[in-house]
């Protein structure tokens, strides 16, 4: 069985995505590998790009300072006794987790998916689709709302044994 050293995941800083970060962790300990969680915030220079000079950079600093607390403070109250680094990005996501996968030599990269189909997938895409497709390493999709049925159900079955 492969050995994992460096595991990637990311968030998007919604409660789906925590979840995938805390299975990451799961297998990181298991392993004893280095855990690095990335979050990447697009800018206001890509979003209104019509703006120019230091407004919109002064907003794109105060926006990745305010998610590297947030993703940082996360992972302080999560993730114990384990080697963890927090990365905040901005620009393309999808580019940007391929990049930073290959910057820390990642061999293995967890997502979340948050399971849109239809019109809600064909119009937004899929970060997680995009990095599946494209990651030199190997990658392992979570969801987390189908992990948190099976959950129920198990404890559900568990209780009617006990009964």
């Amino acid at each position: 069985m492969r050995q994992f050293k460096r595991i990637l995941t990311t968030t998007d800083l919604s409660k789906p995505s925590w979840s995938a970060v805390q299975f990451a962790a799961h297998l990181a300990k298991q392993a004893g590998a280095k855990l690095t969680v990335l979050h990447v915030q697009q800018t206001m220079a890509i979003a209104y790009s019509h703006w120019t000079g230091e407004i919109a950079a002064e907003l794109d600093r105060a926006i990745l300072q305010q998610v590297r607390e947030e993703a940082e403070g996360w992972v302080s109250r999560h993730i114990k006794n384990q080697d963890v680094e927090v990365l905040v990005r901005s620009g393309s996501v999808e580019e940007s987790i391929l990049r930073v996968a290959q910057e820390i030599d990642a061999d293995l990269i967890v997502m979340a998916t948050h399971g849109h189909t239809g019109l809600k997938h064909l119009m937004m895409g899929s970060v997680t689709e995009h990095v599946m497709r494209n990651a030199t390493c190997p990658m392992m999709v979570v969801n987390p709302a189908k992990m948190e049925e099976a959950r129920n159900a198990k404890s559900k079955k568990d209780k009617e044994k006990a009964a």
